[in-house]
């Protein structure tokens, strides 16, 4: 079991237990918004805290990607449920995803650790995918679907060139076109 020993990390493993827990719910009913809202603001939130409380660490950088990652897919899980996903939409989510995977095992296998990056295009494209409920309610499925397919083809693929580039593992490096900043 891991010991929480600070409040950052504890609001991360929060997010965790939320996101699963908006697998259950009715999508885009009160409950569904609720535990979506939490997750969105505890995302901001604990990286905030952290870096004011001087609790920065290793692991929760790590329950932070793992909590993105959770959320992410139980996000596409719920809303997927509710509404009819083109096939060329779910076949771009999983090259993304044989994308994402390929870098991480490759992380992995370089640096033997999980070696998710904080690069600006990963922001952005958890930024958009936090919005993807509020796209589709609004642009239907097939627009929000394209707009996100972009944003995560582009920062998949930057990561992935920059972990088979990288001779030594910075998960805080921004971009391909610096180190740190």
């Amino acid at each position: 079991m891991i010991l929480i020993k600070n409040l950052a990390n504890l609001i991360t493993v929060s997010r965790i237990v939320c996101a699963v827990i908006v697998m259950y719910t009715t999508p885009f009913s009160e409950l569904f918004w609720a535990l979506y809202l939490y997750c969105g603001i505890s995302d901001i939130a604990d990286g905030l805290i952290a870096r004011i409380m001087r609790q920065q660490s290793s692991l929760g950088a790590n329950l932070d990607s793992i909590a993105d990652v959770v959320f992410i897919f139980s996000i596409i899980f719920t809303v997927g449920s509710a509404v009819v996903v083109p096939t060329w939409l779910w076949i771009c989510t999983g090259i993304i995803t044989l994308i994402r995977v390929t870098a991480y095992l490759i992380g992995y296998k370089k640096h033997h650790t999980f070696s998710a990056l904080h690069t600006y295009a990963n922001k952005a494209t958890g930024g958009i995918l936090f919005c993807m409920p509020i796209l589709i309610y609004f642009l239907g499925i097939s627009v929000a679907g394209l707009v996100i397919c972009i944003f995560a083809t582009l920062a998949s693929s930057e990561e992935l060139l920059i972990t088979v580039l990288s001779k030594e593992l910075n998960p805080n490096r921004k971009s391909i076109s610096n180190r740190l900043e």
